[in-house]
């Protein structure tokens, strides 16, 4: 439209001025031209966006695919635990907790090596660090590991255990948990301090998948309900092993709904208790990780 009243405003003065009839017409083809030109670069951006949109939905859409497609091969090739879980006998000392921590990593570990070798995926890696009790570690999250440390940390690819909180966890006597402080389970016993390193370690897999780049709709939340469904698919090996002892399941739903919150207008909001519980049992139950998939997309 600016166009064309430019045309006009043009012509107009043009034969205000005098102009003969062969510039004015020689002007107003040359007014054509140019808008002609215009609408053509245009519709040549109205393409190219369009071109830019369509790819990256392409290129959406194929990782979905792909990340798919590696869970749907792991599904088949879910392994019983090769080495079996600490049982759970009411040990107390710390040494003995440091000892299990050392010897759950190893079991989670060489459950997601053979899941993924079998998958044709290359084995996991990454780092694990126990804090001693009053001890503080550096990490390339930007954040301090301490006594309250259980995370993992994408910047350094490293685990954060702190030996107090495991201790304390063990016991039964941490009540830092969101859930129990609501009134929702309690963090107890050495296989609810296995669910724990299971969940962190899940965070690693997530990350070596390319899970992270997906950006679901749910956010924090539905990485870590993922996080959980993937350490119940390592508690669902030690079952099929028969190395479960008895009250072990107890102890790690117990534990995952101590870790639930009700923050709901924080976007670190992790899931309620009852959410977390059930993602365990998702994994637990079924053993698939593809189950796993459908809290992320």
């Amino acid at each position: 439209m600016r166009v064309l009243v430019l045309a006009a405003s043009l012509l107009a003065a043009l034969v205000l001025a005098g102009c003969g009839t062969g510039e004015v017409q020689r002007a107003a083809d040359d007014v054509r031209a140019r808008a002609e030109q215009a609408r053509e670069r245009a519709e040549q951006v109205r393409r190219d966006v369009r071109d830019v949109r369509r790819t990256a939905r392409q290129l959406s859409d194929r990782l979905r695919r792909r990340v798919r497609e590696v869970l749907e091969e792991m599904e088949q090739a879910v392994p019983a635990a090769s080495r079996p879980a600490p049982v759970s006998a009411g040990r107390t000392a710390d040494s003995e907790v440091e000892t299990y921590l050392g010897e759950v990593i190893l079991n989670i570990d060489r459950y997601w090596t053979e899941t993924l070798a079998q998958a044709g995926l290359p084995e996991p890696r990454v780092g694990f660090v126990t804090v001693d009790p009053g001890a503080r570690a550096s990490t390339g999250c930007r954040v301090v590991a301490d006594d309250t440390a259980a995370f993992y940390c994408t910047g350094d690819d490293t685990i954060y255990i702190s030996e107090q909180l495991a201790s304390d966890l063990w016991r039964g006597i941490n009540d830092d948990f969101p859930g129990q402080r609501a009134g929702y389970g309690r963090a107890v016993g050495d296989f609810g301090l296995a669910y724990v390193v299971a969940h962190e370690y899940a965070h690693n897999i997530q990350n070596e998948l390319g899970f992270y780049r997906l950006r679901p709709r749910g956010g924090v939340m539905a990485f870590e309900l993922q996080a959980d469904c993937m350490a119940g698919l390592w508690g669902n090996s030690v079952y099929r092993a028969g190395r479960l002892q008895p009250g072990d399941v107890e102890e790690a739903m117990s534990t995952a709904l101590a870790a639930g919150d009700f923050d709901y207008d924080n976007e670190q909001h992790h899931g309620t208790p009852q959410q977390r519980r059930s993602a365990w049992l998702l994994g637990y139950e079924s053993g698939e990780p593809a189950r796993c998939q459908d809290l992320v997309t």
